[in-house]
């Protein structure tokens, strides 16, 4: 194959990837609220779904193919916060109206301390990565 061949299968791999994992996302919705099964009877996909799409960010900030200039805490804090709200929204949905299930302002914070340590966790890792991936990429231009 030549280079513009690889390019196009590249592109189509990436595609279909793409395309599996918004399928197996919208299944797991479906059968978590529209069917209303209980999340341990789809655990296992939801699990791969989550370390699946970790490790491709995860590879794609260490390989380069997510460009990271420069660093700023200014960024990273506002990735922090999206992150998070977007975390509580999700929770709030999926017991509010998604459950019917009225949580006390201790479990909130529970959940909460939940959502901001795994996403802390995983922001750390995908940014030791990038500078990894970063400090790779120098040498190799060496």
């Amino acid at each position: 194959m030549d280079e513009r061949n690889k390019l196009i299968a590249y592109k189509v791999i990436s595609i279909m990837y793409f395309l599996t994992i918004i399928a197996m996302q919208g299944i797991a919705i479906y059968r978590q609220f529209a069917l209303g099964q209980d999340y341990k009877e789809f655990e296992d996909i939801a699990i791969l779904m989550t370390v699946n799409s970790l490790f491709l960010i995860s590879a794609l900030l260490y390989f380069g193919a997510i460009p990271i200039q420069k660093l700023k805490v200014k960024s990273i804090l506002l990735i922090f916060i999206a992150f998070v709200a977007l975390g509580s929204l999700f929770t709030y949905f999926k017991y509010k109206v998604f459950s019917n299930t009225e949580l006390t302002l201790e479990q909130l914070f529970d959940k909460l301390i939940i959502i901001v340590t795994i996403i802390a966790i995983i922001l750390g890792v995908w940014i030791v990565l990038s500078l990894l991936g970063k400090r790779r990429i120098e040498k190799e231009l060496e």
